[in-house]
């Protein structure tokens, strides 16, 4: 019957430099990085069910450094022009700078286009691309392997693509495979008076977001998707890794997670695994008929 929820989670993961430990930074041995990977493996382990004929349970990944990576495939429906380079290596975008800069409007003609890495220069980072939403374990966890850490914070393109990834509108981009549901769905509510849709944003950075590349501050603009995102329906965890116990960090982890129940503030490499396991074991008994 109807006694069940859909979830779709969009994991905003942070592979700059500094997940690589300390300046200079090393991703030959075992890192924040590392245990990063572990958890978010754990977590699609839980979150995504074997069975989805009735219910799915999709997961989208954005990693991000000092852009989000959106890859050949998409490249050209975000920005409005072809990607350069070969494969992924130039297709990094930025800000958006005309009117629909924090809506969720997806781009096109009318909306604007998203502006970009200069193609004529190297390589973009991070060099690992998002992935739209998808219930494809295998393929969700060989992605996170393939992550490398490199570049500096700007947490509130990361941010503002998990919002993105989530949002029925972006479904011209992604295609209907990784288009979200209606947000209409997460405030309908099945026989056990439950959400007939979760819409789920974990947010995980190990630092203050400073580099942006126009318009306000990178924390500045990521706060105002993470209000944004939540007015929509979308409940917003947040995890901070070594982040500390003030400053800019933390305060934008608190402030945009959706209650301070939904904020963890991991100080090590297990709390960080726990962070993850704890957000999985409350999404998966959200489909649990009671």
């Amino acid at each position: 019957g109807n006694a069940g929820s859909h979830v779709e989670i969009a994991m905003m993961l942070d592979v700059t430099g500094s997940m690589c430990g300390g300046w200079p930074y090393d991703c030959t041995s075992a890192t924040k990085l590392d245990t990063m990977k572990e958890a978010a493996k754990d977590l699609i382990n839980i979150v995504v069910w074997q069975d989805q004929s009735e219910f799915t349970s999709r997961i989208a990944l954005i990693p991000f450094s000092e852009h989000v990576n959106v890859g050949s495939t998409y490249f050209s429906a975000i920005t409005g022009v072809a990607p350069g380079g070969s494969g992924d290596d130039r297709t990094c975008v930025r800000e958006r700078t005309d009117a629909n800069r924090y809506t969720g409007a997806a781009p096109n003609g009318a909306n604007g286009y998203f502006t970009h890495f200069s193609q004529s220069s190297g390589t973009c980072k991070p060099t690992v691309t998002m992935m739209p939403l998808s219930s494809d374990k295998t393929a969700l966890k060989a992605h996170v392997d393939s992550f490398t850490g490199k570049g500096s914070t700007a947490g509130h393109l990361g941010t503002q693509f998990a919002w993105y990834a989530l949002d029925p509108d972006w479904g011209s981009v992604w295609g209907s495979g990784g288009k979200g549901k209606p947000y209409s769905m997460t405030s309908e509510v099945n026989e056990h008076g439950k959400p007939k849709l979760y819409k789920i944003a974990i947010l995980m950075t190990d630092g203050e977001y400073n580099t942006q590349h126009n318009g306000d501050g990178s924390t500045t603009q990521a706060r105002e998707f993470c209000t944004n995102m939540k007015n929509k329906g979308i409940v917003v965890y947040t995890v901070g890794f070594e982040i500390g116990s003030s400053g800019s960090a933390y305060d934008t982890m608190q402030q945009c997670a959706t209650s301070a129940e939904h904020f963890y503030n991991a100080t090590n490499g297990e709390e960080l695994r726990m962070s993850f396991r704890d957000i999985a074991m409350q999404v998966s008994t959200l489909r649990l008929a009671e």
